[in-house]
C-alpha cells in the first residue's frame, strides 16, 4: 500500500497525505514532509520530485516509495512504543484522522 500510493505521487506524512501531481506543488522547495528525515525529504524539494513524476523519470517515484516506506517503518516504531507503554488507544485517537486527512498546504 505505502509503495502503490508513493507511485501514484500519494506521499504520506504525520500530517496527513498529499499529492505531488497536484499544481500547487509546481513551485514548492519545501521538503515533501518538514518533520521527516528520509533521505528524499533531505535532499529534495517537493517541486523536484513533482517535477520528476510528470517528466515520466522512474526516480520520482522510487523517492515517493522511499519517502512512504520510511514514514511506514516510523509509524509502525511509534505503535509498537505505544504498546508497550499502554497508551496504544491515545496514540490511536490521535492519529487515526489526522493520517488519513489530505493536507492543503
Amino acid at each position: 500500500m505505502p509503495s502503490r500510493n508513493a507511485r501514484h505521487g500519494n506521499l504520506f506524512t504525520w500530517k496527513g497525505k498529499i499529492n505531488l501531481l497536484n499544481e500547487k506543488y509546481a513551485e514548492d522547495g519545501r521538503p515533501s514532509a518538514e518533520e521527516c528525515s528520509c533521505p528524499a525529504c533531505r535532499n529534495y524539494s517537493r517541486s523536484y520530485i513533482r517535477h520528476l513524476f510528470k517528466a515520466r523519470e522512474a526516480l520520482g517515484m522510487r523517492l515517493a516509495v522511499l519517502h512512504n516506506l520510511y514514514f511506514y517503518n516510523e509509524l509502525m516504531q511509534k505503535i509498537r512504543d505505544a504498546l508497550d507503554e499502554g497508551r496504544y488507544g491515545q496514540f490511536y485517537r490521535e492519529y487515526r484522522d489526522k493520517l488519513a486527512e489530505r493536507r492543503e498546504d
